[in-house]
């Protein structure tokens, strides 16, 4: 139970991180490279098998890693930005409600079985993201595009827990998996870097030395997401079925108390009927499911 406690505590944890960011005026576009680099060396540091930085390129899987770390950097990007402009808990909903991607997968490829309640689930959650994403603004020229940055998070982290899922399943040995997130996190740390030196040699871009600090326990915090989702995987405490749907609903809800109580994020009515949906949209794809059995 330690674990999964942890894993909801680091991963709530990652995603008010960004809010303080933004408070703190730190570029996160620098943090999130310098969280890569920690991420993924920490992967290398506490792996358990004999794959290397050098020989890591001879495993079956390196591509897909490559391919996650791009989406992962354009993802993580869009959720600091997210969670600066539209708060915490829009960026939260829109993320963990992302599992609804792989469970329309596991039912189109994997042979899941379908049903009433899983249906409901992921229309649900659809409704909980575009319910949680409107902000009522007067101003509606700066919000055409609201649902915009949302629906990319949705839609990215669909990919990655899907594609992670597959490579899980199908490609991966027990000992592979913290090598295959460090070829991720690289990868990201890699582009993204790519990216920074043209902002810094084309652009009016500076380099701010505060994200360096900032980067690092953002990395650190982002490697014990993954971490502890594992550890807490690996001890049985609870089948997959049910233990994702408990640590994102803990997520989510932790994550909204804190953008109203701390940060004082202001919720309107819809915002919060999103919120609702989203809690029951995990609690009938996972729990119920349970609990039927």
């Amino acid at each position: 139970m330690i674990f999964l406690i942890l894993s909801i505590l680091a991963s709530t944890l990652f995603g008010i991180s960004f809010k303080i960011i933004s408070i703190r005026n730190i570029p996160s576009f620098q943090a999130i490279i310098i969280n890569y680099i920690i991420a993924g060396s920490l992967g290398f540091l506490t792996t358990k098998s004999g794959i290397t930085p050098l020989n890591v390129f001879n495993q079956s899987w390196i591509w897909v890693g490559i391919g996650l770390g791009l989406v992962f950097i354009g993802s993580l990007f869009v959720i600091a930005e997210t969670t600066a402009k539209s708060g915490i808990s829009v960026a939260q909903v829109s993320n963990r409600m992302s599992v609804v991607i792989p469970v329309s997968i596991a039912i189109l490829f994997y042979n899941d079985g379908i049903s009433v309640y899983k249906i409901m689930g992921i229309i649900l959650a659809l409704i909980s993201v575009y319910l949680v994403s409107h902000k009522e603004n007067t101003d509606k020229s700066n919000q055409k595009f609201w649902w915009l940055f949302p629906a990319i998070i949705f839609v990215c982290s669909g990919i990655i827990d899907s594609s992670i899922n597959y490579t899980q399943r199908y490609m991966l040995s027990e000992t592979d998996f913290d090598v295959f997130l460090s070829s991720i996190f690289y990868t990201a740390f890699i582009f993204g870097f790519l990216v920074l030196v043209y902002q810094l040699a084309f652009t009016k871009e500076k380099f701010q030395y505060k994200a360096i600090p900032a980067g690092i326990i953002l990395g650190v915090i982002n490697y014990g997401t993954m971490f502890f989702i594992i550890k807490a995987l690996n001890s049985g405490v609870l089948e997959p079925s049910a233990l994702f749907p408990v640590n994102n609903l803990s997520i989510l809800t932790l994550s909204t108390l804190i953008s109203v109580l701390v940060f004082h994020e202001k919720l309107s009515r819809k915002n919060w009927i999103g919120i609702g949906l989203s809690l029951l949209a995990i609690f009938i794809l996972g729990l119920l499911p349970v609990m039927l059995h």
